[in-house]
C-alpha cells in the first residue's frame, strides 16, 4: 500500500507566476506545460492564469519541462521558459516584455480628430525591443499593428505604437495608472556579505549581465558540467575546490577569491551592468586590467563593480566617464606570465575570463580610495566593503538570458550579409569534419568520405570518385597543412553563401556559426531543411532550432542546435 508521503517524495509542486513590465500579474493567460528530451510532446498540463498570474502543477521528480504561453496576436503557443522538477516545491516567476493595450483611435476633447494612439519615428540604433520596452508593449503587437513580416526596421520608419502619455495638442495630459505594489522578492538574493537587496522590476532591467552570452563556465556548458570545479554560480561552500566562486583559496591557500570568474572566449565584449560613472582604470593580474565603475541602478542602489581581466588595449572609457547600462567597456583579456607565457586555468588550457567584484560603497566612492591590492587585510587583501558579486550577476543573469526568453533583444542580431564564420565556428566545424595529419601533423593525407568520394584536410572534396581512381596513393598522398587551411576556408566561405541563399532573418554570430556547419555537413540548407528556413526566415527563433533533431547525422545537429540556441561549442563526439 502507498502512503500519501510516498506520493509527495516522488512529485514535484511547481507554480509559475507570469508578470508583465509593470509588475501586475498576466491573467487568464494560456499556458502548456511540455515535456522535453525524450517526452517532447507530452503534455503534462494546460490552463490559464488564475487572477494572481498564477499556475501551478504537479509533475514527477526529476522532469525537464518547457513552459509554453499562448501569443498575444494568434492562437499559436511558444516556449518562454524550461525547468527541471527536481525538487519537492519549485516557485519561479517570468516577467513578459508585453502589456495588453487597447489601440483603438478616438478624437481629442477639442475635436481636433489627432489619434491617441503615437507614432514613432526610428533612429539610428533602434531595434523593435528597444522600442516596445519604451511604449511598454510588445514586439508581436508591434509587428502586428505596423504589419511587419521580419523585425527588420530603417532609420527614418514611421511606426504605429500605443497610446502616448501626453498629448501634441493643448488637450489635458493623460496620467498614466500607477501599478499596484509588488511585495519584494528577494529568495534568490541572499547574501551574507551584505549585497544590495533586489526590488520587483518596475520597467527595464536595473541590473544585467555583464556579457551578451552565457559564460563557458555555466552550468552544463563545456566548463559547468556536473563534476566540474569551475561553475561561476558556486554557493559559499559547494563541494569541490570550486575555483570560479568567491572565497575560492588562491596561493596555496594564503588568499580568498575575491569576484567571480565568467569564463569566456578570448576578446569576448565586456559591457556596463547598470549607469555609473567610471572612478578606476588600472593594472590587474597577469598583465590584464581592471575597470571599476560607480553604478547607480534604475531602481535607486549604488554600488561598485570591479570588471577585471580585461585587455588594455581593448578600454574604451576613462576614469570619470559615464557609462550607460549596455555600453561596451572593453573585451576580456588572455592571462600571460612573464615572458608572455600563457597561464594554465584548467588543465593545460589557456581560458579567457571575466572577473567581477562588487563593493556594496559603505567605505565610499572615492576614486582614490584603494579596492584591492598589498596592504589591504585578508585573508581577501580587498575593501572592508567587499561583498560577494554572486546576487548581482544572478540578477542580471535572470534579465538578460531567462525573464525575457526568448525574446532576447532582436538588436544584437545583425543582417546574414554582416557575418562572416567566427574562429569558434570554424574550429567547431574542423572537430566535426576531422582530418587525418602524417606522423610529424604537418601534412594530411587524401581519403575517401562516408560516401567514396576522394577528400583531403578538413572535408574538401576533390571529385565524386574515389582516391585511388585518381591515382592518390593511400597513406602516401598529400598536401601540407597550411594548404589544407587554404581549402577550409574557401570551403567555409562557399557555404556562407548558402546561407545567406537560404535565411533573409537576421542572426547572433553563434546562430549563423551553427547554420555553416549545418550547410558545410549538408549543402544548400534551402533545400535540405525548407521548413527550418521558412520558420526562421518568419523569425521564429524559438521554434526552428526543432527543426534540426529531423535531420540526418543527429549528433552533429545536435551539437548545431546547442550552438544556434545558447552559444556553447562543444563538439566532442
Amino acid at each position: 500500500m502507498t502512503t500519501s508521503n510516498n506520493i509527495d517524495s516522488v512529485l514535484s509542486t511547481v507554480t509559475v507566476f507570469l508578470k508583465d513590465h509593470l509588475g501586475q500579474p498576466i491573467r487568464n493567460l494560456k499556458v502548456e506545460i511540455r515535456g522535453l528530451d525524450a517526452q517532447a510532446h507530452c503534455l503534462f498540463h494546460a490552463a490559464s492564469t488564475n487572477a494572481h498570474g498564477a499556475l501551478q502543477f504537479s509533475v514527477s521528480r526529476g522532469q525537464n519541462l518547457a513552459v509554453h504561453v499562448q501569443r498575444w496576436t494568434s492562437d499559436s503557443m511558444k516556449e518562454v521558459a524550461r525547468v527541471n522538477a527536481s525538487l519537492q516545491q519549485i516557485r519561479f516567476h517570468l516577467t513578459s516584455p508585453k502589456t495588453l493595450h487597447e489601440l483603438s483611435t478616438k478624437v481629442d476633447d477639442a475635436g481636433h480628430g489627432e489619434y491617441w494612439r503615437g507614432t514613432y519615428k526610428v533612429k539610428p540604433h533602434d531595434n523593435l525591443t528597444a522600442i516596445a520596452r519604451k511604449y511598454h508593449t510588445s514586439v508581436d503587437l508591434l509587428r502586428h499593428i505596423n504589419h511587419l513580416r521580419s523585425d527588420l526596421i530603417r532609420v527614418g520608419q514611421s511606426l504605429k505604437v500605443p497610446p502616448v502619455q501626453v498629448r501634441k495638442s493643448n488637450s489635458p495630459a493623460q496620467k498614466k495608472p500607477a501599478p499596484r505594489a509588488t511585495p519584494p522578492q528577494n529568495e534568490n538574493n541572499a547574501n551574507d556579505r551584505g549585497a544590495p537587496v533586489t526590488t520587483p522590476r518596475q520597467g527595464v532591467a536595473p541590473v544585467i549581465f555583464p556579457i551578451r552570452m552565457r559564460p563557458l563556465n555555466d552550468e552544463g556548458a563545456i566548463y559547468g558540467r556536473s563534476d566540474s570545479n569551475y561553475t561561476w554560480n558556486a554557493q559559499l561552500g559547494a563541494p569541490g575546490r570550486q575555483q570560479a566562486r568567491f572565497g575560492a583559496h588562491r596561493n596555496q591557500g594564503s588568499r580568498k577569491h575575491a569576484g567571480r570568474d565568467l569564463y569566456v572566449e578570448a576578446h569576448t565584449e565586456v559591457l556596463a551592468i547598470a549607469n555609473g560613472v567610471v572612478i578606476k582604470c588600472e593594472p590587474f593580474y597577469c598583465q590584464t586590467h581592471q575597470i571599476s565603475i560607480h553604478h547607480t541602478t534604475a531602481d535607486g542602489r549604488e554600488f561598485i563593480g570591479l570588471y577585471g581581466e580585461v585587455d588594455a588595449t581593448s578600454i574604451r572609457v576613462n576614469v570619470g566617464d559615464c557609462v550607460n547600462q549596455g555600453d561596451v567597456i572593453a573585451r576580456s583579456g588572455i592571462l600571460m606570465k612573464a615572458g608572455n607565457v600563457p597561464v594554465q586555468v584548467i588543465g593545460n588550457q589557456n581560458v579567457s575570463m571575466l572577473h567581477f567584484e562588487a563593493y556594496s560603497g559603505a567605505a565610499g566612492f572615492d576614486r582614490h580610495s584603494k579596492l584591492n591590492g598589498g596592504g589591504l587585510p585578508g585573508p581577501f587583501y580587498r575593501r572592508s566593503d567587499l561583498i560577494d558579486s554572486l546576487a548581482l550577476l544572478q540578477e542580471g543573469y535572470r534579465a538578460t538570458f531567462l525573464d525575457a526568453l526568448p525574446l532576447q533583444p532582436i538588436g544584437g542580431r545583425v543582417t546574414v550579409d554582416q557575418l562572416r564564420t567566427s574562429e569558434r565556428g570554424k574550429e567547431f566545424i574542423r572537430s566535426w569534419e576531422g582530418v587525418k595529419y602524417d606522423a610529424n601533423r604537418k601534412n594530411t593525407y587524401y581519403y575517401d568520405d562516408s560516401k567514396g568520394y576522394c577528400t583531403v584536410g578538413w572535408g574538401h572534396l576533390i571529385a565524386t570518385q574515389s582516391c585511388a581512381s585518381l591515382g592518390y596513393t593511400a597513406r602516401v598522398s598529400m598536401i601540407s597543412v597550411e594548404e589544407a587551411l587554404t581549402y577550409f576556408d574557401k570551403d567555409v566561405s562557399k557555404h556562407e553563401n548558402y546561407v545567406r541563399q537560404a535565411i533573409s532573418a537576421p542572426l547572433y554570430q553563434h546562430e549563423f556559426d551553427a547554420l555553416v556547419s549545418l550547410a558545410f555537413n549538408v549543402g544548400h540548407i534551402s533545400k535540405v531543411a525548407p521548413r527550418f528556413c521558412r520558420k526562421l526566415n518568419d523569425c521564429n527563433y524559438a521554434e526552428a532550432p526543432c527543426e534540426f533533431d529531423d535531420m540526418e547525422n543527429r549528433a552533429r545537429r545536435k551539437s548545431e542546435r546547442q550552438v544556434f540556441c545558447t552559444g556553447v561549442y562543444d563538439s566532442s563526439h
